[in-house]
């Protein structure tokens, strides 16, 4: 069982009254808020083609930043106007039936007993001059085989989903699901080593000792403060970049409640994200977390200034900061100094006495002749300009960077996508003195799954011989360097850095250097709106120099799903 030690003593001070306050501020802005809208999930159907339609089209398209609202994408969709292909058509349908709220006339169906599908997408809506309604159920229903488990595995997942605006100013949107799950065997191993599940929170073991039970829940609700500033306040999640992975933000870990500002006018685009986290949780793997008690909390500020130099080029400079402390009752570490939404982090933490983990760096996406994308970033989590460039191989030189390419249409292939990417990030990266200045959350990494000390290569392509099919393989080769003993070697971030063996003389991928395969090939079904039918196939080798050398895994898994995204578990 992971244990924890906790400072009993109730620290109450002002800075439980400022987060108070600042959650009563939001509520009395959105009495003058002007109208926003809701965002499209994450991982959902439409994303790859977002991607597609930034490519080939001259829309003024900031891109980075994700979930994307639905207004935003309407508001963009009259520059889409490049030669469709039937993929495209296809699924700029489907963004207008997604968003009826924002169309001049919306689509009807024949109801089902004159009440359900009165819109194609949504199983009961409502609209009328002060209110917009849109409630669906969600399913996602799988069941598969894994040869490294006697048992077969399977999902199921049953929620509601609703979203809507109010009076034209306020829009929200909530989801809660009920789920039941048997991983596979790989999936399995994270969480008895971590007690986390991935992309999940808090969770129990069932009866069987394998499978597991959770909730699923996130809402938010969403207003413009001016025409050029809107703000969310939820709990849920981002992604931050154009690529497969995020060495900036991911959605890799569990949900957070964040208060999100963005800022879009000329050509550029302001984020502002302030979140709290959970730091260590407490359970033991055979019955899963705890439920008494609460969990430690830190908290995360994130900023980052896109501008679109050219058209086709945007690069956006980013910093973060995340700070707690290892005896915190969840009420005494909000710092006011980055509540500063237009301030350096970097130089507030040193006049705090650099007791906080501060990154910076940078994205970018060019896009070409309409049919090729470079993009990348770059991340800093500490330099010293004299170690950065000598070969002494300083342990503080912690970095990770990103590049990558898209080809869609490709070799003039109508709905062919090709992509690559290289990921390579040095040890220690993200790691701090310790797990509450962690860049993690609720025991997961905030940006790449793998953690750091790695080096990736990931190659994928899809393809849609029809607008309602798609299939698609991603192929990812990783090398990375665990642990051994109580020594950190730099690739768990959870891990103070201090545990290290040496200061000089650290090397890319150090450690117990494993090295992992991972094919998955899937053939997707589009049969209704928003409701996919899934057939993968997934091949996963993992080795180690220390004759650690597993059987390969080979999973198969069927899945129906209806308002659910389908999930990569690529790691």
């Amino acid at each position: 069982m992971r244990k924890m030690q906790i400072n009993k003593r109730h620290n109450f001070n002002n800075f439980a009254g400022v987060k108070y306050l600042l959650h009563l501020s939001i509520l009395l802005v959105t009495c003058y808020a002007y109208g926003q809208s809701t965002d499209l999930p994450l991982n959902g159907w439409l994303y790859p083609s977002i991607d597609r339609w930034d490519i080939k089209s001259e829309a003024s398209f900031h891109s980075a930043v994700k979930p994307f609202s639905r207004k935003y994408l309407n508001e963009l969709s009259p520059g889409f106007d490049f030669k469709q292909t039937p993929g495209d058509h296809y699924d700029l349908n489907n963004l207008k039936i997604e968003s009826p709220e924002y169309q001049d006339s919306v689509p009807t169906g024949d109801p089902l007993l004159k009440f359900f599908f009165r819109h194609p997408p949504d199983f009961v809506s409502y609209y009328d001059d002060d209110v917009d309604l849109h409630f669906n159920p969600v399913v996602y229903f799988g069941l598969g085989s894994d040869t490294q488990l006697d048992e077969f595995t399977y999902v199921n997942t049953r929620g509601v989903e609703l979203r809507g605006t109010i009076d034209g100013k306020i829009s929200f949107y909530s989801l809660l699901t009920e789920n039941q799950m048997r991983y596979p065997q790989y999936i399995n191993h994270v969480i008895d080593s971590t007690l986390t599940v991935p992309y999940e929170g808090f969770w129990k073991r069932l009866s069987d000792d394998v499978g597991i039970d959770l909730l699923r829940a996130r809402g938010y609700i969403d207003f413009n403060i001016s025409r050029h500033v809107a703000a969310q306040f939820g709990y849920g999640k981002h992604f931050i970049g154009n690529g497969r992975r995020s060495l900036i933000l991911s959605d890799f870990g569990n949900n957070y409640p964040y208060l999100r500002l963005n800022t879009q006018f000329w050509k550029l685009q302001y984020t502002n994200i302030y979140a709290q986290l959970i730091g260590e949780v407490q359970g033991g793997s055979n019955f899963g977390l705890l439920g008494v008690g609460s969990f430690t909390k830190k908290y995360l500020t994130f900023h980052r200034l896109g501008m679109q130099v050219i058209p086709d080029l945007e690069i956006g400079l980013f910093e973060s900061v995340v700070y707690g402390q290892p005896d915190s009752l969840g009420s005494n570490n909000l710092k006011l100094e980055y509540l500063n939404p237009i301030i350096f982090y970097r130089a507030l933490e040193q006049q705090d006495g650099s007791a906080d983990n501060v990154l910076l760096g940078l994205d970018f996406r060019y896009n070409l002749f309409n049919r090729f994308q470079i993009y990348g970033q770059l991340v800093i989590d500490e330099l010293i300009v004299s170690e950065a460039f000598s070969d002494s191989g300083w342990w503080g030189n912690k970095s990770g960077t990103q590049i990558g390419a898209k080809y869609v249409d490709a070799f003039g292939i109508s709905d062919l996508n090709l992509q690559a990417e290289l990921n390579r990030v040095r040890p220690y990266t993200y790691s701090h003195e310790s797990l509450f200045t962690s860049y993690s959350h609720y025991m997961q990494p905030l940006a790449h799954p793998l953690g750091a000390n790695l080096t990736e290569k990931i190659f994928s392509f899809d393809y849609r011989p029809f607008p309602k099919w798609k299939i698609g393989s991603v192929f990812m080769l990783a090398e990375y360097g665990n642990d051994l003993g109580d020594v950190s070697y730099g690739r768990d971030i959870t891990k103070s850095y201090n545990l290290r063996p040496t200061d000089y003389g650290i090397e890319q991928n150090q450690g117990e250097v494993m090295n992992l395969f991972m094919n998955q090939t899937s053939l997707t079904y589009q049969w209704l709106h928003n409701v996919l039918v899934d057939l993968s196939y997934v091949y996963r080798k993992e080795s180690g120099t220390n004759n650690n050398i597993g059987e390969p895994s080979s999973i198969l898994a069927l899945s129906f799903s209806w308002n659910f995204p389908i999930r990569p578990y690529h790691f």
